[in-house]
């Protein structure tokens, strides 16, 4: 027992060391971020990081798995830019401009809750360079007794907050009243899963958003095949509004019946509709994993797999959230989608 505990005394010193080597390490990457935010110059370099990567793999060849190697380098990369992820590019003040960006990352709660509670969500995403402002006023919820939102308060609070902080709106209308008083409180039209089916509704949208080509985002149903997605979004154009833009949002399979997830993950789709479709296509982790430990993850798998965005639910206190904490991140988790963006795009 004496030898265990002493080659663990041991290993306590190693931890430490290699915590202060990472602490030095910072403080020097620091200083060159410094230095090249004063020269305009991007803080992510993806050519030196993958020098940095390739040249320890190639020296420890044969000592240590590769791999590995790897994977604690790119935390130690991500811990070195901490304080500065933001997606490059996205200051301008042209939605269709930020709209024809890939990948569009849109973020925000499920529920506008308050003012305070949007306006802090929405200065911690501006201050990330996210522009795409969601949250919901009017909530569709299965049953009758459950929150329905703030309605027509919550949209006078998020057009507010997304003006104040430089942001786009992106918020969801449930039927053609909604669609034609509050019509100019959302500069992104969003059209539930629910809803996909609701054909003249659809038509309805399509004919209010031809006259200034608004876009539409169009959530799969969960029940929905791809050519019955496809033709929901065929209503919109058809009356004259190309603008759409589709989202998957995981898909009701057998696999609910035990898996700790909320539907199926459905991104095999991503690959079938960028074959079937020149239409954009974004995917909703949140809604497809219902659980926050997964959404980070599924994001990232879902740019890989060539989605041309995200839309992802935030919340600075998920645990107090009104509806759906459980599937919200804290807008700090972002920034792995952020670095995941800025390191391969």
């Amino acid at each position: 027992m004496n030898e265990i505990n002493n080659l663990r005394r041991e290993i306590n010193k190693i931890d430490k060391e290699l915590i202060d080597f990472l602490i030095k390490r910072k403080t020097f990457s620091d200083r060159i971020i410094s230095a090249k935010k004063s020269q305009a110059i991007s803080v992510y370099d993806k050519k030196r990081e993958l020098e940095i990567i390739t040249s320890l793999k190639n020296e420890f060849i044969g000592k240590i798995n590769p791999a590995l190697i790897e994977g604690v380098l790119r935390e130690i990369l991500f811990y070195s830019k901490s304080e500065y992820y933001k997606l490059n590019n996205y200051y301008s003040n042209d939605l269709n401009g930020l709209l024809d960006k890939s990948p569009i990352l849109i973020a925000g709660p499920c529920t506008i809750e308050s003012e305070e509670q949007l306006s802090g969500i929405a200065a911690h995403l501006f201050n990330n360079g996210i522009r795409l402002l969601r949250g919901g006023a009017f909530k569709p919820r299965t049953s009758p007794f459950s929150f329905q939102g703030l309605e027509e308060e919550g949209l006078k609070i998020m057009k507010s907050v997304a003006e104040k902080n430089n942001m786009f709106a992106v918020t969801e209308f449930l039927d053609s009243r909604q669609l034609e008083t509050y019509y100019d409180y959302a500069d992104v039209l969003q059209i539930g899963s629910r809803n996909m089916f609701s054909y003249g509704f659809l038509k309805q949208v399509g004919k209010k958003t031809a006259v200034d080509k608004k876009p539409v985002l169009l959530k799969r149903g969960f029940n929905a095949t791809l050519n019955e997605f496809l033709l929901s979004a065929q209503y919109i154009i058809n009356e004259g509004n190309p603008n759409v833009i589709l989202c998957l949002r995981g898909i009701r399979t057998f696999e609910q019946i035990d898996s700790q997830m909320r539907n199926t993950p459905d991104l095999a789709s991503i690959l079938e509709l960028k074959e079937l479709t020149d239409l954009k296509i974004i995917f909703d982790p949140s809604h497809a994993c219902g659980d926050a430990k997964f959404v980070v993850p599924t994001a990232v798998a879902a740019l890989g797999l060539g989605a041309d965005g995200l839309i992802i639910e935030t919340h600075t206190n998920p645990q107090d959230a009104v509806t759906d904490g459980k599937q919200s991140i804290e807008p700090a988790e972002l920034e792995r989608v952020i670095d995941y963006i800025n390191r391969n795009y």
